[in-house]
């Protein structure tokens, strides 16, 4: 009985610890984005993208901020900041509410929590925190929650499919119209749908409830933007922020697909082939193999027999390696998906259970080195270890150790200007 309760507070320390650290570096994150400059990132820069030029796509975001800085004079970092800073605690609120029922094994929570392929993602690169991809993550992460909630309670299937209709896609509505890609991950939520499916008739209903999303796709395919959008709008937000979006902006799908030729084709080298093969295997590749063999051994169960094949819903996301080639990004969008699909199915405790007491010693030790190696020694940056026309990189960096030395230095920092000045160490 001690060394049950003895492993349990072990599990429920280390549980909190990870919630508490990913919690802590939300904030060090957001308080570092309202005392830099953060113009000249990217993604953040992409935000303002707006109407002011015409209908185009990802424009809706932008165009809200429009209408508070309008009327409000509101400053464009306090909106973005607090909305990201909102976004973030989400999504590690909700990891923590879809995960919850492993929360006894730490090597899943361990390898869940401390990826450097999901929530850390956003905090490896300082151009990433304000990627709206975040949009698309909280969004399959909230129908996961909502898939979760409903089985357990046992609701009937018009609970769901009302949540379905008024919740949901109205949700997915404003996503796809903030950003595209989400078009492209629809085919996993309706995956998530076919849970509640038990026949031929529930199918062809959940079906139907999906066609009303074809209205934003057909938005982002007419209003992709052009030449003469991109160079108005640039001057809209230059003479107003100081800001110009990217160029991409200007030739939509065409120069993306002509971007993907030129990069694969001209600067792709052996040594990038190598960093994004072994990202795609340390993100997608370890959790398809660690989560489908507890769906083997029946630890993880299907809703509905319509999920069985549920990898057939993820050849769409291939796309985005066409459209991006930032691959680190489509590389964590895709495990994000994956892993919702994983924490949405039914979880046997007493098999798990089961399955961890009959692990050998040597087996453990060597679950621990992994685990140990693959949260403190490799990174997913943005472009999955392939920089930019060919220039070396690696994906085999300091990652969660360097977020902690980060962290503290921030803290240091802080403390140091706002409440109490301390000790310099000065380096001769």
């Amino acid at each position: 009985m001690k060394k049950i309760f003895n492993k349990n507070l072990l599990s429920f320390c280390i549980n909190q610890f990870i919630l508490l650290f990913l919690i802590l570096i939300t904030f060090n994150y957001f308080y570092l984005n309202l005392q830099e400059n953060v113009s000249s990132l990217y993604a953040y820069k992409e935000l303002f993208i707006n109407y002011q030029s015409g209908l185009i796509r990802r424009g809706l975001l932008g165009e809200i901020f429009w209408f508070f800085n309008k009327h409000f004079s509101i400053n464009p970092v306090i909106f973005f900041a607090n909305l990201f800073l909102c976004l973030h605690l989400i999504q590690i609120y909700l990891f923590y509410k879809i995960f919850k029922k492993f929360s006894k094994s730490n090597l899943i929570y361990i390898l869940v929590f401390l990826s450097p392929a999901l929530i850390l993602f956003y905090f490896y690169d300082s151009n990433l925190y304000f990627l709206k991809d975040i949009f698309v993550t909280v969004t399959i992460l909230f129908h996961a929650l909502i898939l979760i909630n409903f089985f357990e309670n046992r609701e009937d299937n018009e609970y769901y499919l009302n949540q379905l209709k008024y919740l949901i896609l109205p949700i997915l509505f404003i996503t796809i119209l903030i950003h595209e890609y989400q078009v492209l991950f629809l085919g996993i939520h309706l995956l998530f749908s076919l849970g509640v499916a038990k026949d031929k008739k529930n199918l062809i209903r959940i079906f139907k409830i999906y066609l009303i999303l074809l209205v934003p796709i057909f938005f982002v395919l007419i209003f992709i933007g052009n030449q003469e959008q991109y160079e108005n709008l640039n001057l809209i937000l230059n003479n107003k922020f100081g800001i110009t979006v990217h160029s991409q902006l200007g030739g939509g799908f065409y120069k993306a697909i002509g971007g993907f030729i030129v990069w694969h084709f001209h600067y792709f080298t052996y040594n990038d082939f190598i960093n994004l093969f072994l990202c795609a295997i340390l993100s997608i590749g370890i959790f398809y193999i660690f989560f489908h063999y507890f769906i083997i051994k029946k630890i993880l169960n299907y809703h509905s027999f319509y999920q069985k094949k549920y990898f057939i819903f993820f050849f769409p996301t291939l796309a985005t390696f066409i459209l991006a080639t930032d691959h680190g990004r489509n590389i964590s969008l895709i495990t994000f998906h994956l892993i919702a699909f994983y924490g949405m199915l039914k979880f046997d405790l007493k098999k798990y259970k089961y399955l961890e007491n009959n692990r050998n010693y040597f087996k453990s030790w060597f679950l621990f080195l992994f685990i140990f190696f693959y949260i403190f020694f490799w990174k997913m940056d943005q472009m999955a270890g392939f920089w930019l026309k060919g220039e070396p990189n690696s994906i085999f960096q300091s990652s969660f150790f360097a977020e902690i030395i980060n962290f503290f230095n921030i803290l240091y920092a802080y403390i140091d200007l706002n409440i109490i000045e301390l000790p310099k160490i000065i380096v001769k």
